[in-house]
C-alpha cells in the first residue's frame, strides 16, 4: 500500500509539473501579449500628443477666423441698416403717390362735366378754326383762278 501511496504521489507530481509546464507557457504568452499591448498603448499615446496639438492649431485658427467674420459683419451692418432706411422711404413715396392719385382721380370724377364742357368747347373751336382755314384757302384759289384767267 505504501506503494500505491508513493505511485499515486508521483502521477501527483508529474501531473503538478505538467500544469506548472502549460501554465508557465501560457504566463509567458499573456506576458508577450501585455508587452504589445503596452507598445501599442505607447505608440497611441505619442499619435494622441500630435492629434491634439494640430486639433488645438485648428481651433486656433477657427477663432481667428471667427473674429474675422464677426468684424467685417458688423462693418456691413450699416450698409443693411440703410438699405433698410431706403425702403422705408420709399414705402412712404408709394404711398404718397398713391394717395395724391386717388386725390385726383376723386377730382376728375367730381369735375366729370366741367371736363366734358371744355373738351366740346376745345372741340368746337378747332373745328371752327379749320373752317376758316379752308374757308380762306378757298378764297385765295378762287383769287388766282381770277388773276389767271384775266391774265
Amino acid at each position: 500500500m505504501i506503494v500505491i501511496l508513493y505511485i499515486a504521489a508521483l502521477i501527483a507530481a508529474i501531473g503538478l509539473f505538467v500544469i506548472a509546464i502549460y501554465l508557465s507557457k501560457t504566463l509567458k504568452s499573456t506576458s508577450q501579449t501585455l508587452d504589445e499591448v503596452a507598445k501599442t498603448v505607447d505608440k497611441m499615446a505619442t499619435e494622441l500628443q500630435g492629434i491634439s496639438g494640430e486639433a488645438q492649431k485648428i481651433l486656433d485658427k477657427t477663432n481667428d477666423l471667427l473674429e474675422d467674420v464677426n468684424g467685417k459683419v458688423a462693418k456691413v451692418d450699416p450698409v443693411f441698416d440703410a438699405i433698410g432706411d431706403v425702403g422705408t422711404s420709399l414705402l412712404g413715396l408709394s404711398q404718397s403717390v398713391r394717395e395724391l392719385a386717388t386725390l385726383a382721380t376723386n377730382k376728375v370724377s367730381a369735375n366729370d362735366k366741367k371736363i366734358a364742357q371744355a373738351v366740346s368747347i376745345s372741340n368746337s373751336i378747332l373745328a371752327f378754326k379749320d373752317k376758316m382755314k379752308a374757308s380762306k384757302r378757298a378764297k385765295e384759289a378762287a383769287k388766282e383762278a381770277t388773276n389767271e384767267t384775266i391774265s
